[in-house]
Order: structure tokens, then sequence, then C-alpha cells
């Protein structure tokens, strides 16, 4: 084989991020997915969950920002909506009403998963040295021994329309083919152990509707709130949450949340009982201005998932597995895709040390742990605070619930930014200790008594306060 080709199991988010850091290192890069791209916005086949609630939080877009530069100009001209909670969004978390604020903090991107994939579908396919494969399923991974090793070089593919199998060889196999990657099964094809796999079930379950504004319905002019409304569940034992939130093309989207193995209803009449039930009966007023435009579904999240290839006793070499086929999250935070595309920054600057298939995946897996710690202790950490969640609440995690919630009560400006450049995986965990947060936090009470501050009580009522008084 005179090029130099890789080879990327999985044509989704992750898949598409990938394929782009390797275009740079590799003659030819060759992306093979089970499903054929839809044409326009509308959701995968293999996505069940793209008609659920989807967000793409600030590193994420900055990293798939790098990758495919126009992505957000693109975004922004599809009518994406920005989302900050406190500026053009109101936010119930378990303390209460947040205060809106007269500017922005960090956005996000809260939008379909159909307009997501269909931007970055737009700029993938102008890669010049990118072959995609549609509608081809990968039936095992290529490998040989070689000084006493196992060396990858390959897949085998077969067609989803029938036929024979072919092999596809590559100096690089990536597998990005998501949270149902079955790469237990191609590696143990090989003789090799599996990966130790870290499992904690969120026991979360989604119900989503697609909604439009009703034909003359007018938005109260005090409702500050314009991109939406999120309520937020109460640890240990509120299961019950939900988002009306709005989306591109004048459509809105209302997610229902339910805990403890629980589902949300997905009639008419259940999900307005469903919300006017919630400890803020806010959503239920705002339902009245709009009408379906779907049909509402569930979905059953998947657990969370960490495959430890970084411990990993075998040495397959010319193989690296990356977003969700390496590590799933409870969407509850809108991590998954900010993580797929920021591994996918991770690998090209591995790819820049080295291409050596023999040196390339303890680097990128080593340098892929140093990072997805830090989305797997939040959404862990979080998942732990409901008593249904079974899972071992180590000293550890309990004081670091402790300390975030100290952390959320402090109307330090420099705290809540630092709050939410963790939550938006702009900064570590560890940067939440800094003696400078830390410092503050244990000020802030000091500081409220000497001059008889307190939570506004507006912040627990039913609706969002019309000032800020807290922050």
């Amino acid at each position: 084989m005179s090029e130099k080709r890789a080879v990327v199991i999985g044509g989704g988010i992750a898949g598409m991020c990938a394929a782009r850091a390797l275009s740079d290192f590799f003659d030819r890069v060759v992306v093979i997915e089970r499903d054929k791209y839809p044409e326009g916005v509308i959701g995968r086949a293999g996505v069940p969950q793209s008609r659920m609630f989807h967000t793409l939080i600030e590193r994420g877009r900055r990293e798939v920002e790098a990758l495919f530069p126009g992505f957000h100009r693109l975004m922004d001209q599809r009518g994406a909506p920005r989302v900050s909670f406190g500026f053009n969004a109101a936010l119930m978390s378990p303390r209460g009403w947040g205060p809106p604020l007269p500017f922005p903090r960090i956005r996000g991107l809260f939008t379909s998963r159909g307009l997501l994939e269909c931007t970055i579908r737009d700029l993938f396919r102008k890669l010049p040295n990118v072959e995609l494969l549609e509608e081809t399923e990968v039936t095992r991974l290529l490998a040989s021994p070689r000084d006493n090793r196992m060396v990858c070089h390959g897949v085998e593919v077969r067609s989803r329309a029938g036929g024979d199998s072919r092999r596809i060889e590559g100096d690089l196999t990536v597998d990005a083919s998501g949270g149902n990657a079955k790469s237990n099964i191609w590696l143990q094809q090989l003789g090799l152990t599996n990966p130790h796999d870290e499992i904690l079930d969120p026991l979360l379950t989604y119900a989503g509707q697609w909604l439009r504004m009703r034909d003359r319905a007018k938005w109260p002019a005090r409702w500050w709130w314009t991109h939406g409304v999120f309520i937020q569940r109460v640890p240990p034992d509120d299961i019950r949450g939900a988002h009306l939130m709005k989306q591109e093309n004048d459509r809105w989207l209302l997610t229902l949340v339910a805990g403890s193995g629980q589902y949300p209803p997905t009639d008419p009449e259940g999900a307005a009982k469903f919300v006017s039930e919630l400890r803020s009966p806010l959503i239920a007023q705002m339902l009245p201005l709009f009408e379906p435009a779907s049909k509402m579904t569930a979905y059953r999240l998947s657990k969370n998932r960490w495959r430890h290839y970084e411990r990993w006793k075998e040495n397959l070499s010319g193989y690296i597995a990356m977003g969700d086929a390496a590590c799933v999250f409870n969407p509850n935070q809108g991590q998954g895709m900010s993580v797929a595309a920021t591994e996918a920054g991770i690998l090209r600057k591995c790819l820049k040390e080295t291409t050596a298939p023999d040196l390339l995946p303890k680097l990128f897996f080593a340098a892929q742990v140093r990072f997805q710690f830090n989305p797997w202790w939040l959404a862990v950490c979080n998942d732990l605070r409901f008593s249904s969640v079974q899972g071992e609440r180590t000293p550890a995690i309990r004081f670091f619930n402790w300390y975030r919630e100290q952390l959320a009560l402090t109307p330090d400006r420099k705290v809540q930014q630092r709050l939410a450049e963790v939550d938006m995986l702009l900064k570590p965990v560890a940067s939440m200790f800094e003696p400078m947060i830390a410092l503050r936090v244990l000020a802030s009470p000091l500081r409220n008594a000497r001059h008889g501050n307190k939570v506004a009580e507006t912040r627990f009522g039913p609706m969002p306060p019309a000032l800020a008084t807290t922050f």
C-alpha cells in the first residue's frame, strides 16, 4: 500500500471530527457509516435520541470551529439559538430561580441534533482526501501479530444491501462508532481481553416534542426568558424536570425528564399534567402559546460507561477509540458531542507528535484520560446526588458535591464564572479548588453577614425574578 491511509468507523459527529483531524496527516481517510446520510436537517436513523434536547457547550463549539472553520457562521446563518441562562433563558436550579443578568455569560448552542450534524456534514463533505462509505457495516477488525504484539491494519466491511465482505486496509483505525460500539466483540475475535468498563446507570428517561407558537400568540412583555425555561430536578428525591427551549426555524422543544427508572408521559393530557406538577408552573403557563409540531417520543438514556483504554493491558497497535465508543455520559450536562470534538483535537495534537501506529495509541489514550476525567467526574457526581442511582458514594464524591454546592450558593461573580467554565469544559475540575476561588467561597458568608445580604426569596417562587438582586 503506497498511500498512507486511515480508517474511521462511524460517520457521526465523532467520526466526522476524527476524519477532519486525520485528513491533515494521511493521504486518504475512509469513513465507514452504517446509515445513509439524510438530506437536510433531519435526524439520522442511527441516532434515536436525535429528537431529544441537545446542546453544544462552549468547549465543543470552539473545538468544532477549530476543525471546521466557518461552522459558527453557518450555524448563525441557519438560525441556531445562542443561549445564556440568566440573560435570555430562565434556569430553576435545585436552589431556585437564578436572577436575570444584564449581559450574557458563556453561551451555548441549543439546537437540534439534525442541524448540528447537517452543518458539520456540509463542511465535512468538502474535505478532498476523505472518502465516505454509507450503508456499510464493519464486521471485524483486521490484525496480525508482529514483534510480540497485535497490529491492527484495517477492517472488514459488508454493505447493508447485501453482498460479499471486503477488506479496507489502513495504517490507523479509529473507532468512533458511538455508544453501541461493537469493539468488545471485535477485540474478542482477535483473542484480546476487553478494557475494563466502569458503569453507572442514571436511570433517566426523556420524552420530547416539537412545538410551534400558535398564530396570533403574543409573548408577554414581562417574560424576559425569550429563549426558554429549564427546570432541573432536585436531589436526592425529586425525580422530575422539564425544559421548553427555543430551537431553529421558529420551533421549540418540550422535553420531560424522569428519574428512578420511570417514564414521562407521551400523551398530551399526561404531558400537561406532568409540567403542571413541577415545583414551578411556569412551563405549564407557557404551553398555551404553543401547538404540537410532532408527536411526543420517549428515549431511555444509556448508562454512563467508561471503557478504560488507558489501563488496557493488551497492546493493539494502530487502533484507538474515541467519543462514545470510549466513554458515554449522561447527557444531563450536554457534554457528549463536545467531548467527541475535543478528543478529535487531542488526536490532532498527538498526530503532530507521532503517526507511528505502535506509539500513537498509548500517547492518545494517555492524553484522552487527562481530559476525559473532567466530564466523567461531573456526570457521575451529579448522578450520585440522587438516592435512586446505585453507586458508591466515596468520601471524595461526597465532598465534591458539598463543595460544588457551596460554590453555587456563593454570589461572587468570579466564582460563578469559574463554575460556568468548568461546566462548559473550558477549565478542569481542579480549577474549582484554586486558592482564589476557595477564599472567595469562604469569604462570602462573612461578606453577606456584614452587609445583611441573603438569597432573595423570589428565586424560590413560581416565576423567575424580574430584577437581578443577588448577583
